[in-house]
């Protein structure tokens, strides 16, 4: 077996052209990936064979050779797992729209119509819905730290409130914590692999992890700091960062949607300090434009507390609901800003380090940034109206509670 192959490395092959055919299920490149105009050619090449699978038509179903409309939660079954190990069972509750499929349906299929076999003749994958899936899981995790052995659909189902892997004969009602007996699953005749070197990425042979750690205890490594690869210059003098607010999630495929939650941080905006925005002669609202040697991004400015030198940019903000401007001029996604570049152990990309300008465009006319005040961005001016959910926020379906007293 090879390593897997990385979604930079993906991008990368499909820009050298190894990569013909592309299947993208349940993510949006064009908008959450580094260096969009990149990723906006690498998608668009005519050798290039895109599916894109999503229940909404995003930025990168635009771009797409065939669109897959797919069911959403509560459209379908399936499990999910909680970072405290609980495994939930999540049942369908109403029919997907339309022509829209689960993933999983639409994948089997695929299987069938290709024809796909194992090395016994028998179609492949044998199962046929979610329940004989999850079954073939948890066939494939006994003995493992993740042992499901003792999970099924029918068992999920009557304990509403999931239960906790490892759960086997050993465990039948699942297992709250772990580790109790001091015994961990770094042991050198158990791993499956011995880390990385923090720098380079190069895997760690067994022969230095076994010398390094033969009781399997936590080994804490500590990493030289190593200065980014784009940094501040005269002609960029910011160091730009981008990421979340607690209103929207991903590219807002589906928060975008949710009118309390697109009232609350309604357009994309840029953070710049106090002190900054003073030497700029920046005012609460005013438009500006911050760009890198990539691209340029215009946005409303929001004075907050963030560090001098430091410019933030939520990356939700692409470009289906975007005004006619935004979308011939790809200037709202923060993405259109950050590097192609990755961490060497995680293979994740970069965007925390990219160098920026920002110039103002025009008068605010008093209109504070979209923001929302009730988060990171809140303003360091008490002027900006607060963000508030409203009449529509307000759950009129629960009654006040009586409480007698003697």
């Amino acid at each position: 077996m090879t390593p897997p192959t990385h979604a930079m490395q993906i991008f990368r092959y499909a820009e050298q052209g190894s990569i013909r055919f592309l299947w993208v299920t349940a993510t949006n490149p064009a908008v959450s990936m580094p260096e969009l105009a990149r990723i906006r050619s690498i998608l668009a090449q005519d050798r290039l064979f895109l599916i894109v699978q999503d229940i909404f038509r995003t930025e990168t179903a635009e771009l797409a050779d065939v669109v897959l409309p797919a069911a959403t939660q509560g459209e379908k079954a399936g499990c999910f797992t909680n970072v405290d190990r609980t495994v939930h069972l999540s049942d369908k509750a109403v029919e997907p729209p339309g022509v829209a499929r689960p993933d999983l349906d639409i994948l089997l299929d695929y299987a069938r119509r290709m024809d796909f076999r194992d090395r016994d003749g028998q179609p492949f994958p044998q199962w046929h819905d979610a329940s004989s899936a999850f079954d073939a899981w948890v066939a494939s995790t006994e003995g493992r730290p993740c042992d499901y052995n003792g999970l099924s659909h029918a068992k999920l189902r009557s304990a509403p409130s999931g239960i906790q892997w490892p759960c086997n004969s050993e465990n039948p009602d699942g297992t709250e914590r772990l580790y109790t007996d001091g015994k961990f699953f770094s042991a050198p005749d158990e791993c499956e692999s011995y880390g990385r070197d923090l720098v380079t990425g190069t895997a760690v042979e067994e022969t230095e992890y076994r010398a390094l750690n033969p009781d399997a205890k936590a080994v804490i490594k500590a990493a030289a700091y190593l200065p980014p690869h784009e940094r501040p210059d005269p002609d960029h003098p910011f160091a730009l960062i981008t990421g979340r607010t607690l209103y929207h999630f991903h590219t807002r495929t589906k928060t975008g949607r949710a009118p309390q939650l697109q009232a609350a941080a309604s357009e994309v905006w840029v953070e710049c300090s106090a002190a900054d925005a003073a030497a700029l002669e920046l005012r609460e609202g005013d438009l500006a434009e911050i760009t890198t040697p990539r691209g340029a991004v215009r946005a409303r400015v929001r004075i907050s507390g963030i560090r001098d030198g430091v410019l933030f940019l939520p990356f939700h903000y692409g470009y289906w609901d975007a005004d006619h401007a935004q979308r011939a001029g790809h200037d709202r996604a923060a993405n259109e800003l950050t590097p192609t570049d990755w961490d060497p152990v995680s293979k994740q990309p970069l965007f925390k380090t990219a160098a920026a300008n920002l110039t103002r465009i025009a008068d605010g006319l008093g209109v504070p940034a979209p923001a929302p005040t009730t988060t990171g961005s809140r303003p360091v001016g008490d002027h900006v109206p607060p963000t508030r959910g409203g009449h529509a926020a307000t759950d009129t379906t629960r009654q006040p509670t009586q409480v007698e007293t003697p």
